[in-house]
């Protein structure tokens, strides 16, 4: 296979030479910035099922898989209303059996997602505001069997 590949010089001052830096920085509020916020939630709140239930132990997981779609809101100044409820998809995967123990993964995931929501985000209606849906699969079997092993 031909390869059409091109190296040239950038010609621009580094950005270390530069008097100012311009970023972008995502709001708390920002889909993106929820999604991590809410994954990193549900992560959180599993490994402490798993260890407080597996002697310590952290079962394999990963939660870093999730959807925000947007709802529909009539911003103010200072306020506003939520017309069309912010849809949550919780996917990725969890342990939901390990030896003789069973965890409702997808329960967790959802009290830690609304935990997370209503602590970052405290002026949303949970009930009328916000749509959290759990599609959670169960873990990799090759994977919950290392750990079976250990």
């Amino acid at each position: 296979m031909k390869r059409n590949i091109n190296v040239s010089h950038l010609v621009q001052t580094p950005i270390e030479k530069q008097r100012v830096e311009l970023v972008e920085r995502k709001c708390i509020g920002h889909p993106d910035s929820l999604a991590d916020g809410v994954a990193e939630a549900i992560s959180r709140a599993l490994c402490r099922e798993y260890m407080e239930e597996c002697d310590g132990g952290v079962l394999h997981h990963n939660t870093d898989q999730g959807e925000v779609v947007a709802g529909e809101s009539a911003p103010e100044f200072g306020g506003g209303k939520i017309i069309k409820p912010i849809y949550f998809l919780l996917t990725g995967r969890a342990t939901r059996k390990f030896g003789n123990k069973t965890f409702a993964t997808d329960a967790i995931a959802v009290k830690a997602a609304r935990d997370y929501l209503k602590e970052t985000m405290p002026t949303f209606n949970m009930e009328n505001d916000v749509i959290i849906d759990c599609r959670m699969g169960t873990g990799s079997t090759d994977l919950c069997d290392v750990f079976n092993t250990r």
